[in-house]
């Protein structure tokens, strides 16, 4: 068969603020800059997700788009105007940083894609973007 690769970009906004329990407003403000706000900010986040795949003989297709667009926007559905370190649990626990929600979405989809979940991309801004991949686990 011929493996092809597929990416969809979704979109959601959101807030947070990056802070260490145990340091001062100061020292927090010189590891996380603005991102230290006490009232927090946000951002426009872009989220990548690239699959891949057989073609099906059946459908023509690696995947379907519905079943994608559906599988993402449960979890990008969480975070869409949210405060991330606040109102989402699993950032209770560790900093709402681009890197750690590149993580929980490549954790997430991966529980039910495994083979088939090539990246993720996360964008915080038109500059920058985090990628999670890991291709060890296939």
């Amino acid at each position: 068969m011929d493996k092809v690769y597929m990416t969809r970009a979704f979109n959601f906004s959101a807030g947070h603020r990056l802070f260490i329990e145990g340091l001062s407003e100061e020292e927090n403000k010189e590891i996380f800059d603005k991102c230290a706000n006490p009232r927090g900010h946000g951002h426009d986040y872009r989220v990548e997700i690239m699959f891949n795949g057989d073609i099906s003989p059946d459908t023509g297709m690696i995947i379907s788009r519905d079943e994608m667009d559906g599988s993402v926007n449960e979890i990008i559905n969480d975070f869409d105007y949210k405060r991330i370190d606040l109102e989402i649990p699993y950032f209770k626990k560790y900093q709402s940083t681009v890197e750690n929600i590149a993580l929980y979405i490549w954790e997430k989809m991966f529980k039910k894609y495994k083979n088939r979940l090539s990246y993720i991309k996360v964008w915080e801004n038109e500059r920058s973007y985090f990628e999670y991949h890991e291709e060890e686990l296939r």
